[in-house]
Order: C-alpha cells, then sequence, then structure tokens
C-alpha cells in the first residue's frame, strides 16, 4: 500500500530536501525528488527513490511529506508532517520541532507483507554561516499499530543527522552530512553522505549529485542524484 502511495505521488508531483530548523515562507513550495543508485556488487543498479516536499501554511507551520520507495525487497516508507519553530524564527540559531504519522511496507521472505502505522517526532537546530549553515536533525519514529507481528520490525528506531552546507556561489551548494541512527531491527550506523548541488538559470530549479557511504553498521554504497523545485 505504501509503494503505490508513493508511486502515485511520484506520478503527481514534478519533482529529497534538507528538512531542518528554517520554515518555508508562506504560500511558498518546495520539492525535491531523487534517485539512490546501489555500486555493490550483490545489489548493482538496485534504486531506492525519494520524494520531499514542504508548503509553508502560516509564517509559523511548514507542512509536508516525506516518502521513500525502497528497491525490490526492502521497505517502503511514507509520512505527512508538520512544523513549528521554538521561539523566534529570526534568531542566528533556530530550533524547531516536526511531527509526522506515516505507513510503512515491509516485504518479508515467505510473501507476506508487513504493514504498519508510525508516528515520528523530530528536533532541528539550523545556524547561518556567511557562506553556508550548520544544521542538526534528530528524530524517534515508534510503530503505533503493525498487520504483523514479526520479531525486530516493531519498536522504536532514532536517528542523528550532521550537516555543514557551503555556497561557494550563488548558483553552488556543497552540502557534507554524517547521517547517523538506530533502527528497529539492525544496529547502530553511520553514513557519509556529500553532495553537489548547481541552481539552474532562474534559480528556481536545481540538480543535486552525490554519493552515499556507509561508514559503520551499514553497508550502503551508492549514487545519488536528484531534482529541486521552488513555487
Amino acid at each position: 500500500m505504501v509503494r503505490v502511495i508513493v508511486v502515485l505521488i511520484l506520478v503527481i508531483l514534478p519533482a529529497t530536501a534538507q528538512a531542518g530548523a528554517w520554515l518555508r515562507e508562506k504560500g511558498t513550495l518546495f520539492l525535491s525528488w531523487s534517485n539512490s543508485i546501489s555500486t555493490l556488487p550483490d545489489s548493482l543498479y538496485a534504486t531506492d527513490t525519494s520524494l520531499y516536499a514542504e508548503y509553508g501554511l502560516t509564517p509559523r507551520l511548514t507542512v509536508g511529506f516525506d516518502g521513500y520507495l525502497g528497491a525490490q525487497g526492502k521497505a517502503s516508507e511514507a509520512y505527512l508532517f508538520v512544523r513549528l519553530p521554538l521561539g523566534k524564527q529570526d534568531r542566528p540559531a533556530p530550533i524547531a520541532l516536526t511531527f509526522g504519522f506515516g505507513a510503512k511496507s515491509i516485504p518479508n521472505p515467505w510473501g507476506t507483507t508487513t504493514e504498519q502505522s508510525l508516528a515520528k517526532v523530530g528536533f532541528s537546530w539550523g545556524r547561518g554561516l556567511k557562506r553556508g549553515w550548520l544544521g542538526f536533525d534528530a528524530s524517534v519514529m515508534s510503530v503505533v499499530q503493525s498487520s504483523l507481528f514479526v520479531p525486530g520490525q516493531s519498536g522504536t528506531s532514532f536517528s542523528a543527522d550532521f550537516t555543514f552546507g557551503q555556497k561557494p556561489s550563488e548558483r553552488l551548494m556543497l552540502i557534507w552530512q554524517l547521517q547517523t541512527g538506530k533502527t528497529t531491527n539492525g544496529p547502530t550506523y553511520a553514513k557519509f553522505a556529500p553532495s553537489l548541488v548547481w541552481s539552474l538559470s532562474g534559480g528556481k530549479n536545481s540538480i543535486e549529485i552525490g554519493l552515499v557511504k556507509g561508514l559503520s553498521g551499514d553497508e550502503t554504497q551508492s549514487l545519488k542524484m536528484g531534482f529541486w523545485k521552488s513555487f
């Protein structure tokens, strides 16, 4: 079911971006789509697709969608979320909270797919720099309901991402990100995910090229290609 929802939204929307402490300006929409293509020998060319969208509903409320369509045999997730600021938004280091509800589909070897309902809470901190930014995003995700109990697939997972963004010019961004966490059925992991974002003419569209490399507790090794669009 989750895979169907994500596929439909990928078809409907023309184009994942960096969720963070900064809220979207009222009335503006941001879309980001990306594909991560595995370069590991045992999963060569397997592709994961991500979609992120956020809209500034009010000056102090951003709503959005965060979806992940895993390659064959991998889990898929989709969330709807709201983001609220803590304190004033114009301070040098803004803070925000995110609350989301979603669903997850987990394929099982015997053919029965586990469907889960999820709740997610996130905390974000950011700091603007002269030509870039720093960001910290942490989240806790819990399984609220599951169609099938499978040991290791229910419980709570955690994530914490550290981001250093650079903007050498008006059209170029460099993003250096360390992704860490603990899943319900796996070890604590760490991944390095650098990327380059190039703004196209007009500034409303951008192309993202990067890679994801597992450092500990994760064997991911993939290339990432994405597209960003602002309205």
